[in-house]
């Protein structure tokens, strides 16, 4: 029976929107105000789950009272991420912590015009290389880092020895509402049927997953980025008839999933959590030809005053307490080897040693050499929508 519960899910999505705008004549901007540490710890003990431990395993930390650290992240999950890192890091260095989120691209933008009114950046592989070919991206000490040798070797140093740690994997499949969709989908290749006519909503070659979308189809038609361009942009224009949408919100995405203006959608698995919760009818597939994963960073930029605190944030990141209380609020998948999970916990994750090798990693800097030209080709295809 379908369950597609509209009303809560648009509740939600609101809910979403005024955490990430906080009041704000700037939709996408928040401030966390710093709780009391006193209160804030006595509250952490009457909470279930993830986010009580997470808290009682911040009281460790040494005090920063008084500092400050800015932060731009995404909006995604923003309630989430405040409950389980913010608030409990906060109560425990006495810091406070000022949020900017908003779209990766408008947030790289941001970042390379004003990098002195940022600290910390949490952002996807594509555009942390970014910032590192403009220098806005700090080393960081290592040997600061308690929880580094607890994370898969791959997601110590994504970029390179002294950048950030992946604290997330994440892979890119599709997503379709089997009450709405007229085939059942098991592969890249099913996007191009034609009864998919005007029902597909696919991410913008500017977001997170783009690149991923890019590489899935080149290696679907047995063609190279960097080197295949024109004929991987023929691919999309061979689907553009069925396609609705190109994305570059999550949220809307599942908001036109919800209401029937689409049937399927090609998102990220930490999305697809999100989405599950709306309907029973939806159904995620990792296609035939492949899964292209990628992973979200948390790093320091160049200029932090207070880098000590930043290194500190960055290790809470990578805290098991922290780690399992975003994975049990379904909001990112672990990269720490000792995060067990349940099947049911772990259903929809980038999760485990066998998935995380045989994941398919894009060649970022074939991504970051050729973008600007994806870019524009990609904007004169789809200049009409």
């Amino acid at each position: 029976m379908k369950k597609k519960l509209l009303s809560v899910a648009l509740a939600a999505a609101m809910a979403a929107s005024l955490a990430a705008c906080g009041g704000s004549s700037q939709p996408e901007d928040t401030t966390a105000a710093a709780p009391a540490a006193s209160e804030a710890k006595g509250e952490a003990k009457e909470e279930a789950g993830g986010a009580a431990e997470t808290k009682a395993a911040g009281e460790g930390l040494p005090s920063f009272e008084g500092q400050q650290l800015r932060i731009s992240t995404f909006s995604f999950n923003a309630e989430l991420v405040q409950k389980n890192i913010y608030d409990p890091f906060m109560a425990a260095t006495g810091c406070e912590l000022i949020v900017e989120t908003g779209k990766n691209a408008e947030r790289v933008t941001k970042i390379k015009e004003s990098p002195e009114n940022y600290d910390i950046v949490v952002i996807g592989d594509a555009f942390i290389a970014d910032l590192i070919d403009a220098d806005l991206i700090d080393t960081i000490d290592t040997d600061s880092l308690s929880n580094l040798s607890a994370v898969y070797d791959n997601a110590k140093a994504p970029f390179g020895e002294g950048y950030g740690p992946a604290y997330s994997f994440n892979r890119l499949g599709i997503v379709y509402d089997k009450s709405t969709c007229p085939i059942e989908i098991t592969s890249w290749e099913d996007l191009w049927n034609p009864e998919l006519e005007g029902s597909i909503a696919i991410p913008d070659i500017t977001t997170t997953s783009g690149p991923l979308m890019y590489y899935s189809v080149a290696k679907m038609a047995g063609l190279t980025p960097g080197s295949d361009d024109e004929a991987i942009l023929a691919k999309f224009e061979e689907l553009k008839p069925n396609i609705m949408k190109t994305y570059t919100s999550a949220n809307d995405t599942i908001t036109m999933l919800n209401q029937g203006e689409i049937s399927v959608a090609v998102l990220l698995d930490y999305s697809y959590t999100a989405a599950q919760s709306a309907s029973d009818d939806y159904v995620w597939v990792d296609p035939a030809e492949g899964v292209y994963s990628g992973f979200n960073a948390v790093n320091i930029i160049k200029g932090c005053q207070n880098k000590e605190l930043a290194q500190a944030f960055v290790d809470f990141y990578l805290s098991k307490e922290v780690q399992l209380a975003e994975a049990l609020d379904g909001v990112d998948a672990p990269v720490r080897t000792d995060v067990e999970l349940t099947p049911e916990q772990a259903a929809n994750f980038t999760y485990g040693k066998e998935m995380i090798d045989n994941l398919l990693i894009p060649d970022w800097s074939v991504i970051n050499a050729n973008k600007a030209d994806w870019i524009a080709k990609w904007n004169e295809l789809f200049s009409v929508q």
